[in-house]
């Protein structure tokens, strides 16, 4: 392992320990049910760069306007805090909780009927509880584009000195699971829309957090010609972004804007834009209209998710993102249909 390696995975792992040890939060710790104030319980720790940081940012925007907040974060292997800091904060001095992703539904199942009054917010998942909203995500739209993109990087190589047109892509996931399959699912259809000669590359690390093993299996994925390696696997990611730059190749990220992460190798980032969907049912829950009981879906026809190019140098030229958007409008207006594996 290369000294540069070893430093930014270090530097990962003790700012990941540093904030779990905050455990208790931040912001303010008083609420009311006054429906101006929240509560995020994160099951694991800030500083992802990734999905949970997303959420925050929701969050923060909402405690700009007048909001009393508080996050609470948690050891990401340790599912029992991440049920006491939910309790906690769920006997009315707040007037939303929020939580996600899939690996807490069963933590929000099991202690939403415990507190029938407390109203909750549930993102990237779906909760089957008449005090829950549940918020999900349409990843496999968003990542169709992300395949999208990546098979015209490796195909019409011109634009992208990085890429030697291998026609050969990857996607590194987090843990083995349904929503992270969805990714793959909508990624290897965006790529095949484009040329279906284009190969590619799967693997999962087993951790959202384990960003040494990302690294490895996004290296090897390079070592095997792939000009574009497309990280789903949150704070594991940030390893893949680093094996990018250390092999002279591309990345695509997920869940924040993480193009200016390894300057000049991330190519764009997909969003699911956590942050704003949960700013926008705190505001319907002022207004007495919080959709509890039911499932809200963000996708494409709705800007829930997406492409970001901001902040990434500009090594996508317009002509590219043009063709991008052209294939995202193919699917808004149901000329494609992109595939799904939840159903």
């Amino acid at each position: 392992m290369n000294s540069k390696r070893c430093r930014h995975i270090a530097l990962t792992a003790v700012l990941a320990v540093g904030l779990a040890a905050c455990g208790g939060g931040t912001g303010a710790q008083s609420g009311g049910t006054d429906g101006k104030s929240i509560a995020n319980v994160v099951p694991g720790a800030l500083g992802d760069q990734s999905f949970y940081d997303d959420a925050e940012s929701g969050v923060t925007t909402l405690k700009s306007s007048g909001y009393k907040t508080s996050t609470l974060q948690a050891d990401a292997s340790n599912p029992a805090q991440w049920k006491a800091n939910l309790q906690s904060v769920s006997t009315g001095q707040f007037g939303l909780v929020v939580m996600g992703s899939s690996t807490a539904a069963d933590t929000m199942t099991e202690t939403a009927p415990k507190f029938p009054d407390q109203k909750y917010v549930f993102y990237d998942g779906e909760i089957k509880a008449p005090n829950v909203a549940s918020l999900t995500y349409k990843q496999n739209e968003g990542s169709f584009l992300a395949g999208v993109l990546a098979a015209l990087v490796t195909t019409e190589n011109k634009d992208f000195p990085l890429a030697s047109g291998s026609k050969t892509i990857g996607l590194v996931g987090g843990m083995d699971i349904p929503v992270i399959h969805d990714f793959a699912e909508g990624f290897k259809a965006g790529a095949k829309a484009v040329s279906p000669d284009v190969k590619v590359l799967t693997s999962f690390v087993g951790s959202f957090s384990d960003s040494a093993k990302g690294y490895d299996q996004a290296k090897a994925m390079f070592d095997q010609k792939a000009d574009v390696v497309y990280q789903v696997a949150g704070g594991a990611g940030v390893g893949v972004l680093q094996a990018a730059k250390d092999a002279g190749k591309y990345a695509i990220g997920v869940d924040s804007n993480q193009n200016e992460v390894q300057a000049g190798h991330v190519l764009a980032s997909m969003l699911k834009h956590v942050g704003a969907s949960i700013v926008q049912v705190a505001k319907e829950n002022e207004k007495g209209a919080l959709p509890v009981g039911k499932t809200t879906s963000f996708g494409l026809a709705n800007d829930g998710v997406g492409l970001t190019y901001d902040d990434n140098g500009g090594i996508v030229p317009q002509a590219v993102i043009a063709k991008v958007d052209e294939y995202k409008q193919k699917v808004v207006s149901g000329e494609i249909k992109v595939p799904t594996v939840l159903g």
